[in-house]
């Protein structure tokens, strides 16, 4: 329904006024085109339905690519550009060659520019549409083609997918047209231009427009030509666009068909063209009709019962043909696929066919790490591949409309879409006397970007919601949007997330809540439901609490899901000192070039599409086959199917029993199937006897039966653990022989049989581990508080705030007593220090036995004063060079942290230290591994290090020092490929960490759960060092 608009005072009244003179077409907001064509449906008209059934475009002779080599000309400023280079006759024989589609910043010229929300071309005050004079670089474009002979008397017409930021075209030395609006086609009808033989067609492209204060978004502010360029020939009368509506009704049992198609160029005698179209399921027929072409649309209507709908878990589709032809006589043939579906919101909930269906959502920019924006097909392909591995059901467009290709994949493979229009002026920010988003002189640059985005993808069954733009403010402009998309598309809900709870979004789509708010949120009530147009916000080791995200959202209706911040890293393979680096912002340009660091560093996976560890987090969370423990003496669990549509026929489901991690038995549910959302108890009942003392685990896991697409036979798409008994993991005391010990002028040192242990004694730690004549350990005990900060400890700013933590324990005077226990047969050496100026006290035993065990006891005793939190409590260990072996039982096989473990379970693990570090874009705290009973770390002599907790522990072990991964207090320009790994090992012995946080990067702490508060805390650990004898 139509909303009425109500003007204020307050609305835009004035315009800053702007010293210099603006260019009247590229610093004017109300120019967006010139002789551009009206915006169309994707699609690509065929000579014949044979070329159409295979639908490859570089197989016809209407389709003539001018992808490939330009010649090409760059300059800084646009008062330097050749002026008269789109002249036939001028030579740029002298000119460097270019790569098209391509970032001209990626080839060599200019810099890539790296900021978050504000212009880069100037970051402050900016007065829009005034572009500074001075430095606005201008690409000259321009190529040589030879016009098909079989297009003589045909229509042509050129196509550039997106340029970035604004353009003007020649076609043999006459100007065709000017245009902006840089991830949506420009079409130019160049049918006038053109000439047999050799054609000449030129670009200029502007790295900055008036059209650039709507693309202000997170990401590497780079330009040119960044999709296919293509010439195109059509019949004079040729299908100019189809508009295609497929919806359900009777229950979303039936499907309803509307199909508009225009015609161009009818002559007079028009009753000679006709228009077929035909709609089949696979081999089968549907659908067939015939009308005679009209002069304005012509329409084809009918409702199908029983009709195969269309949703993310089954992306049923009809091949729709439409010909024209011309007394019989084929001119062209148009293919492509429909889905049935409806999209809708009904009081506060959101239904696909009728489902509150759940949105498990990413955020995705375009992005490759050596080709920037532009995307190959193969690489759309493995998104999609990701998407559907790691149990992702939608993708918001973020934010900008994207490549076709890959709406087709969405469409083919089952993607939901929020389809978003390339509208951005963060840096103008959102009061409404300050944002272009109610400044009615931006009304129309604001109409054209969404109306030229609707009417591109206004067929695909995969966009579910249309987006009005992202952190745009709010106003005339959008509210006139949202009316103007309602008007034109009644089938499928608006969202905006600045209009926030304003009338203009049919959604609620906030970014960045905590789970708490949004608990409150659903327990207030609302009269639209709530999906997050972003959250978890996954910069470097991050995605903390994203199991708390989705407790909430699976108690409540009104929350139905969310887009998660974001897809991918956006790096930049590039060399740093002889090494290859994933850049960021910072990394280019000379001093003073605008930069964010490495804030667009926040995917799920990295630039090379190689899974973050949180990306595991992710899938285990969003898995639509979900387990819970109801009865452990019973072993009775729930098992519920959380998918809409589908029921769980083509999934096997296995069971594993594990005794102290070890496989003792298994077994599979035969014949189990749930329907869609179905919940059924089962009970597992093991033969294996349980014996006392040791710890029983219950895995469960979800694999293919049968492949489907990208996902092969096989593929476990869900797991789940349950600790059915908890194991003793003591280690045994037990030892004879005498344990003696000698005090050297501030080295105590203590020995054995085999052994000899030499303490520091100033500092309370252990300096040295000799065993049968081979150094273990050259350093051990000492406490640590801090870890090399995350990126979310920067945004909360505890690099700074925990500061005084940083070297807790490490400084001051320490004290020491020796005493011998008889009854243990072994010596206790205890160290005392006080920390915090005093206000705490650090104590630390270390009880040493005959055979060179050694149980390290650590207290910190929180006395008085206030603190902040603290990152963690635990231990450093340095080993020598050849502890390169690791093997644990714990959780695994990747990183977790006490706030992101739910992806790993406990098991038996092995590995390479090597192996351990999980190369972040920017180096950090990396490689944790959370409930880990015991680790044993073995050398290359066969030696090896056995450490168990009294309690589960943290443990980590690698090829850095902490000091190696920490970026400071103001967050240093690393790169992970700049790390050089030493031959030492490293290792860290936590009792307890801090969590990594997941709800954003500027300023959110963990939960409460996940904190350490200034407190009191106590735990302990035993290293047992084993020689190849006794192995």
């Amino acid at each position: 329904m139509k909303r009425f608009i109500i003007t204020f005072v307050s609305l835009f009244i004035s315009v800053t006024a702007i010293s210099q003179t603006l260019d009247s077409v590229w610093e004017n907001p109300d120019i967006t085109e010139i002789d551009k064509l009206p915006p169309r449906a994707s699609f690509f008209a065929y000579e014949n339905t044979a070329l159409a059934a295979d639908g490859k475009e570089e197989n016809s002779e209407r389709f003539l690519s001018l992808n490939g080599t330009w010649k090409f000309n760059w300059v800084r400023d646009v008062a330097d550009r050749p002026t008269g280079f789109f002249k036939e006759d001028f030579d740029t024989s002298g000119w460097d060659d270019i790569a098209v589609p391509g970032n001209w910043e990626l080839q060599g010229y200019g810099i890539p520019i790296y900021v978050n929300h504000p212009y880069e071309f100037k970051t402050k005050n900016p007065e829009p549409p005034d572009i500074p004079d001075g430095y606005n670089p201008v690409g000259s474009y321009k190529r040589s083609f030879t016009l098909p002979e079989i297009w003589k008397g045909q229509k042509v017409y050129i196509h550039f997918g997106a340029v970035k930021s604004a353009f003007y075209i020649w076609v043999n030395g006459q100007k065709v047209g000017y245009s902006q609006g840089s991830k949506l086609p420009a079409e130019f009808d160049i049918t006038p231009y053109v000439k047999s033989g050799t054609n000449q067609v030129a670009l200029e492209v502007y790295r900055w427009s008036d059209g650039s204060f709507l693309e202000c978004q997170d990401f590497w502010r780079i330009s040119g030509i960044e999709r296919d360029v293509y010439l195109y020939s059509t019949p004079i009368t040729h299908i100019a666009d189809i508009d295609i509506t497929a919806s359900l009704q009777n229950n979303y049992r039936d499907g309803i068909f509307n199909l508009g198609i225009k015609v161009a160029n009818l002559p007079e005698k028009k009753n000679r063209f006709d228009l077929s179209v035909r709609l089949t399921d696979g081999n089968q027929t549907v659908y067939e009709a015939t009308r005679k072409a009209g002069d304005s649309i012509t329409v084809f209507s009918e409702t199908f019962p029983d009709v195969k709908s269309w949703s993310a878990e089954f992306p049923n589709r009809y091949r729709l043909e439409v010909v024209l032809s011309e007394k019989g006589q084929e001119q062209e043939v148009v293919s492509c696929h429909i889905g049935f579906r409806t999209t809708e919101v009904k009081g506060n909930q959101y239904f696909l066919n009728g489902k509150p269906i759940f949105i498990k959502g990413v955020n995705r920019h375009e992005h490759d790490p050596v080709t920037g924006h532009v995307i190959s097909r193969a690489t759309m392909e493995k998104d999609i591949e990701i998407l559907k591995q790691y149990n992702i059901n939608a993708v918001r467009m973020a934010h900008y409309p994207n490549d076709p290709y890959f709406y087709d994949l969405c469409d083919r493979y089952g993607i939901y879409v929020v389809d978003e229009a390339n509208i951005e002026s963060h840096g103008m920010y959102y009061d409404l006397d300050h944002t272009l988003g109610n400044n009615p002189k931006w009304l129309k640059a604001h109409l054209e970007r969404i109306r030229r985005m609707v009417e591109r993808d206004k067929n695909h069954p995969s966009i579910i919601t249309w987006s009005l733009g992202n952190e745009a403010g709010n106003g005339w402009n959008f509210y006139n949007a949202y009316n103007w998309i309602k008007e034109r598309d009644t089938t499928r809900p608006v969202q905006y997330e600045r209009a926030q709870h304003e009338w203009n979004t049919d959604i609620i789509v906030p970014q960045y809540p905590s789970p708490a708010s949004m608990e409150n949120f659903a327990k207030k009530g609302f009269d639209r439901p709530m999906i997050m147009s972003e959250y978890a916000h996954a910069m470097g080791n991050s995605m903390g609490n994203f199991k708390e995200y989705w407790e909430v959202i699976e108690k409540y209706d009104i929350l139905q899901g969310g887009f998660i911040w974001d897809f991918i890293d956006q790096g930049i393979l590039t060399e740093k000192n002889g090494r290859k680096i994933y850049a960021y912002g910072g990394d280019f340009g000379p001093e003073g070039t605008p930069s964010d660091g490495n804030f667009l560093i926040n995917g799920l996976v990295m630039p090379d599409r190689t899974p973050n560890p949180h990306l595991y987090e992710v899938k285990r969370v969003h898995q639509n086959v979900k387990f819970s423990l109801k009865d452990t003496l019973n072993r009775s669990f729930a098992i519920k199917n959380w998918y809409f549509f589908r029921d769980i026929s083509n999934y096997r489901i296995a069971w594993e029993l594990l005794e102290n991690g070890n496989p003792v038995e298994n077994g599979t549910l035969d014949n189990f199937n749930l329907a869609a959302q179905e919940e059924k108890e089962i009970r597992i009942a093991p033969k294996h006897t349980f014996t006392s003392g040791k710890e029983y685990l219950l895995n469960f896991s979800v694999t293919l039966r049968e492949e489907e697409p990208f996902i092969p036979a096989g593929y476990e798409i869900a797991h789940d653990q349950f600790i059915l008994q908890t194991g003793d993991f003591s280690v045994d005391k037990s030892a004879t022989g005498v344990v003696r010990t000698v005090d050297k002028k501030g080295v105590l040192q203590v020995t054995g049989t085999s052994f000899s242990i030499d303490f520091d004694a100033e500092r309370g730690v252990i300096s040295g581990y000799n065993l049968d004549g081979h150094t273990l350990i050259e350093e051990a005990g000492q406490v640590n508080f801090w870890r090399a900060p995350v990126d979310n400890d920067y945004g909360a700013g505890t690099q700074k705030k925990y500061i005084a933590w940083k070297d807790a324990g490490k400084s001051g005077k320490v004290t020491h007593t020796v005493t011998r226990l008889k009854k243990e047969n072994a010596v206790a050496i205890t160290f005392e220090r006080s920390v915090l100026e005093g206000d705490a006290k650090f104590k630390q035993t270390y009880t040493v036995y005959p055979d060179g065990k050694i149980h390290i006891s650590n207290t910190f005793v929180a006395e008085k004063g206030e603190h902040t939190d603290l990152f963690k409590f635990g231990n450093i260990m340095v080993l020598p060079e050849g502890f390169e072996n690791l093997s644990w039982y714990g959780r695994g096989p990747f990183e977790s942290y006490s706030d992101r473990k739910t992806a790993t379970e406990i098991g038996l693990y092995s590995g390479t230290v090597s192996a351990q570090y999980h190369p972040y874009v920017r180096p950090q705290d990396s490689g944790n591994k959370t409930d880990v009973r015991y680790a044993v770390l073995r050398n290359n002599d066969d030696f090896s290090l056995r450490i168990t907790g009294d309690k589960p522990i943290h443990f980590s072990a690698l090829h850095y020092r902490m000091e190696d991964l920490d970026g400071g207090s103001e967050k240093a320009q690393m790169h992970s490929g700049e790390l050089v790994p030493q031959k030492k090992t490293f290792v860290n012995i936590d009792g307890m960490q801090s969590g990594v946080a997941g709800i954003d990067s500027w300023y959110s702490l963990p939960l409460a759960e996940y904190r350490l508060p200034y407190a009191s805390y106590i735990y302990s650990y035993w290293i047992t060092p084993v020689s190849p004898e006794t192995r």
